[in-house]
């Protein structure tokens, strides 16, 4: 070999060291980068040459710089990640909203009920005591507070997570668009490792927020997929996703010719499938087309407690029907008022999202709904189901609203059962006027189908009135409504499915003629003594005064909106302790009726919500929501401990091939330098050489 020969190899034995110093001090540098994937240069021999019958070596040349990362265990940790921070959110979510329940001995709904009934019991042993009356109206107006309270909480929480879902949504597009950018640099630079780094840190952040399903193309580039197969990263096209508001669609058969809309009102957790079982008019008439309504994209149908899908009369807003606390109805295109006028087919679709959603855009135009179903059993086919947006959106339709929903059935249910036994007694002062606290949609139907809140509560019996002499307080009979007047059906007593509000009004004017007056005004029903009368009820079987707020202790429909009736914050002598006797007496400190009152402390009432139905003692709900909302947030922490664990193995295993390890980089430095200095002694020899043969000349 030559001289000039040793000089090549030398010097690219030097250039090979430099390449490998450099590539060792850029994983040194890295080390705590996160996302920096380890290099290593590769060398492979170069071409011998022949010198007569032998071949010599040329040295060797750098065959790549290797970017070391496993994409068989990144799909694992990707899986991983986003299903510890699917139930990370849904966890810190939880424990915000764990903390509204939590009770103490001296504060908390739990006391605020039972000091309400220990309330009544204390003014059951003196029932004309002042003081235990203003006592009762004091605990009974902080009970109210307190559940409106709550649920002004849960509202502001649910409110929370629909803020942090709209935050991560444009995170999410805005990561996909990044990676969608990258696609489209990578192309023709497959070896740049910076960029291929950029990617996966990328792809890691998108899989904390969705559920991925990633493909490694030839080219560099990344296909990048929900779990459950829409595109979100195709070359270097970035789809769009959208959290929406609450709004409605439409899929109709081909032979439909249907030109309305449906409406809805009212706010709920479930996404709501309606499908036509029989077509027709959508006016609410007995021969209006009818539809089931499934919760869980039609997978299952609601069915009635004998296991038979129940089925809804198409109507219009006059004939709303309510789903699931959702107010539903049919209309023009143009206007929800108006009711539709082509009809419905057997098979047209309507769905209804009575919430803000998230939609994926396979178009600008065209939007698919890809929003986790609420029951969290229902198949998630086509829908999210990991990643922190899931998480919130589970937090928020499978816990929050879950809890607001069955906080406000047993704030109902409070309502009802409290007003209807009330409404059985008498104050202290009889009345001269009363009037209905509560509307109704119409007058002029029964009463058991208009859009009173407690309308499923009325019942066929009697309402009885006593009347009296206003200036003696002499009792003048006491006599029961006689409906018998009122053709159809010419019944005497009241039948809240024949029945409507003007046929009550219309039958205490012909009970009590010239005594009491009864008028409609905007729905509700107020009752007006002649001069020198003054009246009580002595016992109400139907539930009118309950329903629709006459003689009643709470007022309000719910858990938003219960008070203490205004009637009794004004004046606590009407607090009903007492009742009217059969002669039309009330009696002097009678606890007859705020014993019944007390005793419901203790009695087992039926609780119905969209998610539960169970019969317990009011404290016995309330206890069970609380150990609901404990088991849920326990669930959650224990989810997200075992997978978080699972994420991190995962990603230990990842930095074992991907990592940077400082020892082993020192090592290879060492190894470099070595070679750096080896191939620099050579050249210093083939100086050494070449000074030899000059000196030869001379």
């Amino acid at each position: 070999m030559t001289i000039n020969g040793i000089y090549s190899l030398a010097t690219g034995a030097l250039m090979n060291a430099q390449v490998g110093i450099s590539v060792t001090s850029d994983n040194i540098a890295n080390a705590d980068v996160e996302g920096y994937s380890r290099k290593t240069v590769s060398y492979e021999t170069s071409d011998s040459i022949r010198y007569g019958s032998l071949f010599i070596g040329t040295g060797a040349d750098v065959e790549e710089i290797a970017r070391h990362y496993n994409y068989y265990i990144e799909k694992q940790y990707l899986a991983s990640n986003s299903e510890s921070s699917y139930w990370s959110s849904q966890a810190s979510t939880l424990s915000s909203v764990e903390e509204l329940f939590n009770e103490t001995d001296d504060y908390g709904l739990s006391t605020a009920m039972d000091q309400f009934f220990a309330s009544m019991t204390a003014l059951s042993e003196d029932a004309s005591s002042e003081a235990y009356r203003m006592e009762l109206t004091e605990y009974a107006t902080t009970l109210a507070d307190q559940l409106r309270t709550l649920n002004e909480s849960l509202e502001a929480a649910r409110e929370a997570a629909d803020a942090s879902i709209a935050d991560q949504v444009d995170d999410a597009n805005v990561l996909i668009q990044t990676i969608a950018d990258y696609n489209a640099s990578i192309v023709g630079n497959t070896d740049d490792a910076v960029l291929q780094d950029a990617m996966d840190v990328a792809v890691r952040e998108l899989s904390s927020l969705l559920d991925l399903n990633v493909i490694y193309q030839e080219n560099g580039q990344y296909t990048v997929l929900t779990a459950e197969g829409q595109t979100l990263v195709d070359g270097t096209h970035a789809y769009t996703l959208a959290f929406e508001g609450p709004q409605s669609s439409q899929q109709l058969t081909a032979s439909s010719s249907f030109d309305g809309e449906i409406y809805f009102d009212g706010t709920g957790a479930n996404e709501m499938t309606i499908e036509f079982v029989t077509g027709g008019a959508a006016d609410g008439s007995a021969t209006a087309a009818t539809f089931k309504v499934s919760l869980d994209g039609g997978q299952t149908w609601l069915t009635d407690e004998n296991g038979e899908v129940i089925t809804y009369t198409a109507g219009d807003y006059d004939s709303r029907v309510e789903i699931e606390g959702v107010s539903v109805w049919f209309g023009t295109a143009d206007d929800s008022a108006a009711t539709a006028t082509s009809n419905v087919t057997v098979g047209d679709e309507f769905t209804v999202e009575p919430k803000s959603a998230l939609y994926w855009y396979k178009t600008t135009s065209d939007k698919v709904n890809i929003t986790p179903y609420a029951d969290s059993s229902s198949d998630s086919t086509g829908r999210l189901s990991g990643g922190s947006i899931a998480g919130l959106f589970q937090a928020r339709d499978q816990s929050i609203t879950a809890y607001m929903e069955e906080m406000d059935a047993f704030a109902k249910e409070l309502i009802w059962q409290v007003n209807y036994q009330h409404s059985q007694g008498a104050g202290t002062e009889h009345y001269a006027y009363a009037a209905s606290v509560n509307a109704v949609n119409d007058s002029t139907i029964p009463l058991g189908s208009t859009q009173l809140t407690y309308a499923d509560k009325l019942s066929t019996g009697g309402l009885s009135i006593a009347l009296y002499d206003e200036e003696t307080g002499d009792p003048l009979g006491v006599t029961a409504l006689d409906f018998s007047s009122i053709v159809p059906p010419g019944i005497s007593s009241f039948d809240p499915a024949q029945h409507s509000l003007d046929d009550v009004a219309t039958a205490i004017n012909a009970t009590f003629p010239g005594q009491l007056t009864a008028t409609i005004a905007d729905g509700r029903l107020s009752i007006q003594a002649a001069d020198g009368v003054e009246f009580d009820f002595a016992g109400d079987t139907t539930g009118i005064l309950a329903a629709t707020g006459i003689n009643t202790f709470f007022s309000g429909d719910g858990i938003s909106d219960i008070q203490v009736d205004s009637r009794i914050l004004a004046d606590s002598g009407r607090i009903n302790a007492g009742v009217v006797d059969g002669t039309g007496i009330v009696t002097s400190g009678d606890n007859t009726n705020i014993l019944a009152l007390a005793a419901l402390a203790d009695a087992d009432v039926d609780l119905d919500s969209i998610h539960s139905s169970s019969t317990q003692t009011f404290s016995e709900h309330l206890h069970s929501i609380v150990a609901k909302v404990g088991v849920d947030m326990d669930t959650a922490s224990r989810s997200y401990s075992y997978a978080s664990a699972l994420a991190v193995e995962l990603d230990t295993l990842q930095q074992e091939t991907a990592g940077v390890n400082l020892d082993e980089e020192l090592a290879n430095l060492t190894r470099y330098q070595q070679s750096y200095q080896a191939a620099a002694q050579l050249i210093q020899t083939a100086n050494e050489m070449f000074d030899v043969i000059l000196s030869l000349k001379d």
